[in-house]
Formats: C-alpha cells, structure tokens, sequence
C-alpha cells in the first residue's frame, strides 16, 4: 500500500511537471527547455531573495525580486501563449542589466557577478538561435571585460562592498548551487532532448531502411514472377501461332494461356494499387455499392478460373443489400478474397460466398468460404501483414504476398472490419464487415483515414 502511494506521489509529480513545462508533442524543444530553466530559476531565486535579505543585501534582494517578477511573467507568456523568444530576449535584456547592478552593488569581481555572467552566457547559447550567438558571445566579453577594467582603474565604481569575509562567503556558498544547478537543469534537460530526438530519428531510420529493403525485394520477386508467365505466353502464342494443332489441343492451350493472363493481371492489379496508394493516396468515393453486382462482376473473370479447377461457387446473397463504400476498392477487395479462394482450393472443391444484413448493428457481411488447404494458427495470427515473398496455390498460381494486406488497408478506409477463421486441412472462410447505405448516414459522416500506405508497417 505505501508503495503505491509512493508511486502515486511521484507520478502524480511527473504530470504536474510535464503540466508546467509541456509535452515534447505539445511545445517546441526550444520553448520546453526555456520553461524549464525559468521554473528552476524562480524556486532558486525564492530561497535567494530571503537569504539576502537576511545577510542586508537590500539592494541586491531588490534587484532579484524584480527578476523574479520578470520570469515568471516570461514563463507565463512562453507556457501559455508560446512567447519563448520574447522572453529569452526579455531574459537576456535584463541579464545584463542585473548583473551589472550586482556588480556594482555586490562586490564587484569579489562577489559572485562573473559567475553568473557565465551562467547566462550558457543559458543563451543554449536555448536561442544560433545566429544570435555571436551577438551573446560579443556582449559577455565587452561588459565583463569592461566591468574588470573599470573597477581596476575606478575602484570607487563598486559602490558596496562585504563588511566581512562571513558575508562574501555566505554570498558566494549560496550563488554557487544556484549557478551549478541551473546549469544541471539546462545540460540535463539538452542531453535528454538530443536522446530523445537520436532515438527517434534512428527508429524512423530503421523504418525506412526496412521499408525500403521490403520495396526493393517487392520489385525483385514481382520481376521474377512476371518474368516466367510472360515467356509462358510468348512461348504458347508462339505456338498457337505456328503450329498446326488440333482444335481440343488449340482449345485447351487457349484456356491455359487466359488462365495465365489472368493471374498475373491480377498481380498486377495488386502492385499498382499499391504503387498507387504510396504516391497519391487513396481517398474513397463514398456511395451506395451494391455487393451482389461487385461479386457477379468479379466471378465474370474469376469463374474461368475456377471452371478450370473444377471448383464450384455457391452463392448465398440476400437481394436488395446495398452498402456505404467505394465501388473499386470493394471490388479490389472482393477480387483478392475470391482469387484467394481460388488458389488455395483443391480442384473440384467449393468456394461459399454470402451476404447477410444486420439492421441492428447496420452491418452488412460478406463471407468466403472454401474447403481449401487451410491456414496454420502461426500464419492465421498475421495473414492481413504484408510479407513480400513468392506464394503458390494448389496448382502453382502465384502471389507475392499483397493481396490480403491491400484487403485489410482498403477495408479500414471503408470504415469496416475484416478477419479469418481457418482450419488446417479443413478450409477458412473469410469476413468482411462494412456499414449499410441508409439515407440517414451521408459521406460526410465517414471522414477519411490516414493515408495507410505510406508505409509497409
């Protein structure tokens, strides 16, 4: 029990404080680290002005209370309305000014002035812009050099010196911590930004890298796979072309040749959706979609295929179902399921397609079901991630591993849902859930998604 309360404290702690100087998603790196330095400058100051006070500096508590109103009226102005340049130049302004009174009044190069000089001077170095840096760098050397000048040729200059060494040393013990710790503060809080930035620019790094290798990969298997069915067709047409053929043999290298075609238009179809979504974009056209009619067009061109495979299509579809989509992308969708099916079934197999309405839920689902070759529970977990290899079907028709990903991205751009169940040797069937068109959810409802093929992950 004590240590959750301990870790409620310090969490609660945490939130306050990332409250006050404000989250790295929130506020620039420049305008957190000056709110930082300022929160730590204020509660050292606080212990300061009394501490003078009590040592009769009156006039150096004066000066410092005045500094103490400045920052926290810069902090406010950079916390809340984003000020942080205002403030750090504000800051700078009166630097000077202050520790040209505290030298004038504590000590001159006795007290602990120069030393905050060099406090300031890290702290503008730190947290402006670097083309003001030589402006802070001129300023430091003129005023302290010309501070230690004027005192070595005017020592009347120094107006108020330490009635004893108890005092300066009093002084000087406490300037110190509030000099080496907002140097802390300021290094500190740099050192833990540049981690941050580091790690986060090498994740993103890696991203890329492994993106681009995937792409890479992707262009390599997609010319190795384009490759030996286009010879396969140049070769067949070669031969339909030059040979004297029988019509059963001319008739049945035709139905080789089309089935051919038609997977690698597929393919195809699949990369350039993809090419397509990575340059521009893919922004649906929201309108009532009719998934019978997306389905009777796809079997238009996939029925051959099955034909061939001696695979039967069962449909079980309600009449009159529409849905809120994108006509192409549900048939993209519809295409790589149904293809899907098709590959992984056995020849005189069967494919079940259905759609069914939910006008509780205003969903409507599409199924796919085949008695296939089913998917292994390791593979089921990740079957809609990208994996760019080489896929073979039950007669050798090949993928490259896109077509369930297109599927998954695609449906989440339709605002609906997607998912498998399978069992291996059994067959899997495949859901797609998406909104039912009513006139009582327009477009505008459905606001579109990121852009989710900006990457492959």
């Amino acid at each position: 029990m004590k240590g959750e309360r301990t870790k409620w404290f310090f969490n609660s702690l945490t939130a306050c404080w990332q409250e006050l100087t404000g989250k790295p998603g929130e506020l620039s790196r420049e305008n957190r680290g000056f709110n930082v330095v300022s929160l730590y400058m204020i509660l050292l100051l606080a212990i300061l002005i009394p501490l003078d006070i009590y040592l009769g500096l009156w006039e150096i508590a004066a000066g410092l209370a005045v500094t103490e109103g400045m920052l926290i009226t810069m902090f406010l102005l950079s916390r809340y309305r984003g000020l942080h340049r205002v403030g750090l130049t504000v800051y700078a302004i009166h630097s000077y000014l202050l520790i040209i009174f505290t030298y004038l009044y504590n000590g001159g190069n006795a007290g602990p002035a120069l030393y905050f000089f060099l406090l300031t001077y890290s702290l503008l170095i730190a947290f402006t812009a670097q083309r003001l840096h030589w402006v802070w760098t001129g300023l430091h050397l003129v005023l302290s050099v010309g501070l230690l000048i004027g005192e070595y040729v005017y020592p009347s200059i120094v107006m108020v010196g330490y009635d004893s060494k108890s005092s300066r040393f009093t002084d000087l013990t406490t300037s110190f911590p509030i000099i080496i710790i907002c140097m802390y503060a300021a290094t500190s809080y740099l050192r833990k930004a540049y981690e941050r930035e580091r790690a986060a620019a090498e994740l993103q790094n890696n991203l890329l890298q492994q993106a681009n290798r995937e792409k890479i990969e992707l262009i390599s298997i997609l010319g190795h796979d384009l490759r030996n069915p286009l010879n396969a067709l140049t070769g067949t047409l070669e031969i339909l072309t030059r040979e004297d053929l029988s019509s059963e043999v001319e008739k049945k290298l035709k139905g080789e040749l089309l089935v051919s075609a038609y997977h690698t238009s597929d393919l195809l179809n699949n990369v350039l959706a993809w090419v397509s979504g990575q340059i521009k974009g893919i922004n649906p056209l929201f309108t009532w979609v009719d998934p019978e009619m997306i389905i009777e067009r796809v079997l238009a061109v996939q029925g051959l295929m099955a034909e061939k495979k001696g695979i039967a299509i069962q449909l079980d579809v309600k009449k009159g179902i529409k849905v809120l989509a994108d006509a192409e992308m549900l048939e993209v969708i519809i295409r790589n399921l149904i293809s899907n099916a098709l590959k992984f079934t056995p020849q005189k197999g069967t494919i079940r397609i259905a759609v069914t309405e939910d006008l509780v839920s205003n969903q409507c689902t599409i199924s796919i079901d085949d008695d296939g070759v089913g998917i292994p529970d390791g593979d089921l977990k990740n079957i809609f991630n990208v994996r760019i290899q080489s896929t073979y079907g039950t007669e050798s028709e090949k993928g490259i591993g896109l077509g369930l990903f297109l599927c998954r991205e695609l449906t989440l751009r339709l605002n609906g849902k997607i998912w498998a169940e399978s069992e291996l040797g059994k067959g899997s069937v495949f859901f797609l859930t998406l909104p039912l068109y009513t006139h009582d959810n327009p477009t505008d409802r459905f606001p579109l998604q990121k852009n989710v093929f900006q990457t492959f992950h």
